[in-house]
């Protein structure tokens, strides 16, 4: 009886005719297909359930996978703002203490026992040097065309520079050939901590 319902409902007229506007019709269609999928020899009712065992399944999974990553990014995003507070902590106590991480690099080079590292703490002087003579807005390339373009009276320590920054020179040009001793390292590093107190780097 339910799959003649069936087989009538599925089997009506085209599609201007009456039956197809009516809405009744259309609320009958999918209680006869149940009842015929009832009545047959197809297990539907064990389909649906495994459908639905496998989509609650798979729901529950992308929620722990979800909830799972939620707690790695919270871990990671965490770890980032720490290490952020703790460089910002240390940059803030080295400029609280009038110190700078790389004039202090300089000074322990100078007064290293290494001849060499005499020779590296000039270079390295020098190049903080440029730094800040480019962060001033001087123009020019390198040191000497940054020094020749300061008028006098808006550097009171130009000259002492230019003699820093020979020494320098001799070391980058003349190599092994230059002797540079203890005491004329030492003394160009206050050559050039002289210029550095001036512009406000130490």
């Amino acid at each position: 009886m339910n799959q003649n319902l069936f087989q009538t409902v599925t089997t009506q007229n085209s599609l201007f005719s009456t039956m197809f506007l009516n809405i009744d019709y259309w609320f009958s269609r999918p209680i006869a297909f149940w009842y015929w999928l009832q009545n047959s020899n197809f297990q539907v009712g064990s389909f649906v359930y495994m459908i639905s065992y496998l989509l609650s399944f798979f729901g529950i999974t992308i929620t722990i996978y979800c909830a799972i990553r939620l707690v790695e990014i919270y871990e990671e995003e965490n770890h980032h703002l720490q290490h952020a507070i703790a460089e910002y902590n240390s940059f803030y106590q080295e400029q609280e203490s009038g110190k700078n991480v790389r004039w202090i690099h300089v000074e322990d080079l100078v007064n290293s026992p290494n001849p060499s590292d005499w020779r590296l703490s000039i270079i390295e002087a020098d190049s903080i040097l440029e730094s800040l003579l480019e962060e001033k807005g001087i123009p020019g390339i390198g040191i000497g065309e940054r020094l020749k373009n300061i008028a006098p009276g808006d550097m009171t320590t130009i000259s002492i520079a230019w003699e820093a920054h020979l020494v320098r020179n001799k070391i980058a040009h003349e190599g092994s050939n230059f002797e540079l001793t203890d005491r004329e390292a030492k003394r160009t590093i206050r050559l050039y901590e002289m210029v550095f107190q001036e512009l406000g780097f130490i």
